[in-house]
């Protein structure tokens, strides 16, 4: 195929995928909330921003307003308040729709940002499922997951600010998100990002003194902290390694041990090799590992919180290693964990690409060749 030609071909699915994303965003509010019923999770986000403005308990339960079910309740940091104060004084369903674009369209850019073009295409394909998943949700999992993302570009680009307005953007909504600060360590000027970084939190955490006093806004992070504490001795809720180990062996165990073994494995490989910082495929599989790490080893994944982890699938998927002409068994792995959306495959996923960071690919035993990179550059 002329390279002319290939170009245009590619240009030609990535209108496609432009237009599915958008339709799909412009599909939610109508599923969710003009011939469907309205789902909880918005109307959680909307009414938190009137309970700060009256300060009342962010994290209590309103069974009127925002439904009387156990998980019918508001979770993030008093930060993430005023994140959703835009949304607040629209209709619903066009505060609805511009939620699901605002999700959709970061996703978009922040794989673009990281990948090339044809592969940032394939790789927002091959989410598409999950990410379908996370919007029907009202989630805010497509958020959280361009902001590990763009915190990866940003620090890749040599934009302290960027990153840590983005790292601290994902960790008002969950907290894992702070895992990407981490991606400092790949360059310099380590401890200037530090400082920046806690510049910024430190705004973000007094941001909420636009909508209340001091006394109650401190109140409000004790409360948010005894939700914290809580959902973390949840041992039935969620689709994690923790809960599918428990269901092997049995038990009533916390899930901290197996949270702190995941998170030793995932740094090992950055103590080990470290003489491969400085190469951009390298860096780029940690950031897909970190991804993954954030929904195998989080005790509240579901359903909707797949999409960040098949985001780091999917960019792993689409980079195979330098010298892997047919990465058959990658490939199968990286399938059948977007197909089957379950914590096994995912895990075995997992697995593969530590593999490949310690150099032990999977892929290149099947085939040794060589040929170039096809991670994209970063400054």
């Amino acid at each position: 195929m002329k390279v002319g030609d290939r170009s245009s071909g590619v240009r030609r699915c990535e209108r496609a995928m432009i237009l599915l994303y958008v339709a799909t965003a412009a599909l939610i509010p109508l599923q969710r909330g003009v011939w469907g019923p309205q789902p909880n999770v918005f109307k959680i986000f909307r009414q938190s921003f009137w309970h700060l403005v009256e300060g009342r308990n962010l994290y209590a339960a309103y069974p009127l307003e925002q439904g009387a079910g156990a998980a019918d309740l508001f979770k993030y940091s008093p930060t993430a308040v005023l994140l959703f104060a835009p949304f607040v004084p629209l209709p619903y369903a066009v505060a609805l729709l511009a939620w699901s674009v605002l999700g959709a369209g970061l996703l978009w850019y922040a794989l673009n940002g990281v990948l090339p073009r044809e592969r940032a295409v394939l790789a927002a394909a091959l989410l598409y499922p999950d990410l379908l998943a996370s919007l029907q949700a009202c989630s805010s999992n497509a958020f959280v997951t361009a902001s590990i993302i763009l915190t990866y570009v940003a620090l890749e680009r040599g934009h302290h600010l960027r990153a840590a307005a983005a790292v601290v953007a994902g960790a008002a909504m969950k907290l894992f998100p702070l895992a990407a600060l981490t991606f400092a360590l790949f360059h310099r000027k380590r401890r200037r990002f530090a400082l920046v970084v806690m510049v910024v939190a430190a705004a973000a955490l007094l941001l909420p003194l636009l909508l209340t006093s001091p006394a109650l806004l401190a109140q409000q992070y004790r409360w948010w902290y005894a939700l914290e504490l809580r959902d973390a001795t949840d041992l039935l809720f969620g689709a994690s390694v923790m809960r599918l180990v428990r269901g092997w062996v049995g038990g009533t165990w916390p899930n901290w041990p197996v949270q702190l073994a995941g998170t030793a494995a995932l740094l090992l490989p950055l103590v080990v090799r470290r003489d491969q910082w400085r190469k951009a495929e390298f860096r780029l599989h940690y950031l897909a590992l970190l991804l993954v790490y954030a929904v195998l080893f989080n005790h509240q994944a579901e359903r909707a919180s797949f999409v960040i982890a098949s985001a780091g699938v999917a960019i792993w998927c689409v980079t195979p290693p330098a010298g892997v002409q047919h990465p058959v068994l990658r490939a199968a792995l990286a399938v059948l964990a977007l197909v089957g959306l379950e914590t096994i495959p995912l895990a075995l996923v997992w697995l593969a690409m530590q593999a490949e960071l310690y150099g032990w690919g999977l892929a290149r035993v099947l085939q040794p060749a060589s040929r170039p990179s096809s991670v994209r550059p970063m400054a």
